[in-house]
């Protein structure tokens, strides 16, 4: 796949999020979106399950934009200038991230040294885009082989490798 055969934005959301992860350590506390993903645990007392899951896909969807809109304006704050696209395709690998289908065993967490968290979330500096309940992410050549470890002690199938031209389907 080409940089071509992405949109513009898209391209744009992928190359913010390499050069950033080429500066910037992961989980970066100027991207944390914890605040917007804080919806409550899922009761059966309080709600039906149906509305707590589009809940949770929503503050996915909301902290996914946050995190592309803050990081564009940190960037060009701290005057660190983008990867052209093309070469950002280059320098990382498609990752994908199911956040509801976790198991918090730590089990992707102990194998990848920390490259994924307890809830096997790989690091939001690398998120671009939330499509199809998945968050979409870069991970940066320095990192592959960490994250290859957190997949390969994963015992859900909720983090995978994908191809860049999954993404050819999605619109945003």
């Amino acid at each position: 796949m080409t940089n071509g055969d992405l949109s513009p934005p898209l391209s744009r959301v992928i190359s913010e999020a390499v050069s950033w992860c080429s500066h910037k350590p992961f989980r970066s506390h100027a991207l944390d979106p914890s605040s917007i993903l804080d919806v409550p645990d899922w009761s059966h007392d309080f709600e039906p399950f149906e509305p707590w899951v589009e809940k949770k896909y929503d503050s996915y969807r909301r902290a996914v934009l946050w995190i592309n809109e803050t990081r564009s304006e940190l960037l060009k704050e701290a005057k660190i200038e983008t990867l052209d696209p093309a070469d950002a395709l280059s320098k990382c690998r498609l990752l994908i991230y199911w956040p509801l289908e976790t198991v918090h065993d730590g089990a992707s967490e102990a194998g990848s040294m920390g490259f994924y968290d307890l809830g096997d979330a790989p690091p939001w500096d690398t998120w671009f885009l939330y499509a199809d309940h998945a968050i979409f992410c870069c991970v940066p050549e320095f990192a592959i082989s960490r994250a290859q470890d957190g997949i390969d002690g994963n015992p859900v199938a909720c983090i995978e490798w994908a191809n860049w031209s999954r993404l050819a389907h999605i619109e945003e």
